[in-house]
């Protein structure tokens, strides 16, 4: 009994040792497969994304090369942007617009101005500066200027505005205002001047794409005598 005992306590050892081995093995070959995996993490070089340099003169062509004086041309920009060669020549009308010469001081340098240093564009129309189309259906037939002036009483001491229809029918068609923006009807357009500054009646344009009414003198052109004046006259003439 002893002797079996004995031996199974050998076996026991013996595979305990075994087992011992097979685990420190184990533990070696790990090391050494971790091992360059991190050196190599630790080795390689970090990529860095770089933004790419502009178009430069090479430093050969800013050499003067026999002494001679040189004009350099500067590169055309990275931008995919249209480049001019005469950024000061006026554009060719007609599209595609956004391929020509937007340059404000060019492309204005010919339209009269008023006192205020603003484009005055109906003196732009009467010199021929501009020739605007009342319509956006190109194939519309042209209506000629409307001459005909309206007064409108102002608050106050204020004087009268007189509205002329024939600047604004230049090029602006008469379904553009009536009756969207004004009624075609005598004392049916509460007109004031809360609303024009409040983007309706007249304020739908002025201060918008046409003259600021900032200009008072502009609109408000006939004094309170004149008006008072007319029926007066008119009643002397009876």
């Amino acid at each position: 009994m002893t002797g079996a005992k004995g031996q199974k306590k050998s076996v026991t050892r013996v595979l305990l040792v075994v087992l011992s081995l097979i685990s420190i093995y184990a533990c070696v070959r790990q090391a050494k497969s971790e091992t360059p995996v991190a050196k190599e993490k630790k080795e390689a070089p970090v990529a860095v994304a770089q933004a790419k340099a502009p178009m430069q003169v090479e430093e050969k062509e800013l050499a003067s090369g026999n002494g001679e004086e040189r004009s350099l041309v500067a590169p055309r920009p990275e931008t995919q942007l249209p480049v001019f060669e005469n950024p000061s020549k006026m554009p060719t009308p007609g599209p595609p617009f956004n391929k020509e010469n937007t340059n404000p001081e060019v492309v204005m340098q010919d339209i009269p101005k008023e006192a205020t240093g603003l484009e005055d564009w109906v003196k732009a129309f009467q010199e021929n500066k501009i020739n605007p189309h009342e319509s956006l259906d190109l194939d519309k037939k042209h209506t000629p200027p409307l001459k005909f002036d309206i007064e409108i009483p102002a608050t106050g001491s204020m004087p009268n505005v007189i509205f002329p229809h024939e600047p604004h029918t230049y090029w602006l068609d008469c379904t553009n205002c009536h009756p969207g923006i004004f009624m075609m009807k005598k004392g049916g357009n509460p007109i004031s001047m809360v609303k024009i500054v409040n983007g309706e009646f007249c304020g739908r344009c002025h201060g918008r794409v046409a003259f600021p009414i900032a200009n008072c003198t502009r609109c408000h052109v006939k004094p309170k005598e004149e008006a008072a004046a007319k029926p007066q006259k008119a009643a002397d003439t009876k």
